[in-house]
């Protein structure tokens, strides 16, 4: 019976010095990071077996320097910041945004002023 620790691994089978072979258990790859609205594949974010390598890297390695970066793809980013001016000039009320946008919003509306 597998052990529990051994459950989520690859099974992989290696010969060793001596000629026989020896079962050795790897870590699959982590999932991609996804975009926190429409749920698409995030670049730029790394994404490693262990997270010792991600935590080694530099910020600007771990996720890209914009508004958002490493949250949001660049589709719903620019639709917020398109929402947020709405709502500077007045063209439309904070009542009328979607639930999931409206934290954005009100974030990238601090960060304009």
């Amino acid at each position: 019976m597998t052990q529990p620790k051994d459950k989520n691994k690859k099974k992989k089978f290696r010969k060793s010095i001596k000629g026989k072979s020896k079962a050795y258990y790897t870590k699959e790859k982590k999932a991609k990071h996804a975009c926190a609205l429409c749920k698409n594949v995030l670049h730029g974010t790394p994404h490693s077996k262990s997270i010792g390598k991600i935590s080694k890297l530099s910020k600007t390695q771990k996720r890209p320097s914009v508004a958002f970066g490493g949250m949001l793809c660049s589709k719903c980013r620019t639709q917020i910041t398109d929402e947020a001016i709405k709502i500077i000039s007045k063209e439309k009320k904070e009542q009328d945004l979607e639930l999931k946008t409206k934290n954005y919003v009100k974030q990238m509306i601090e960060m304009i002023k």
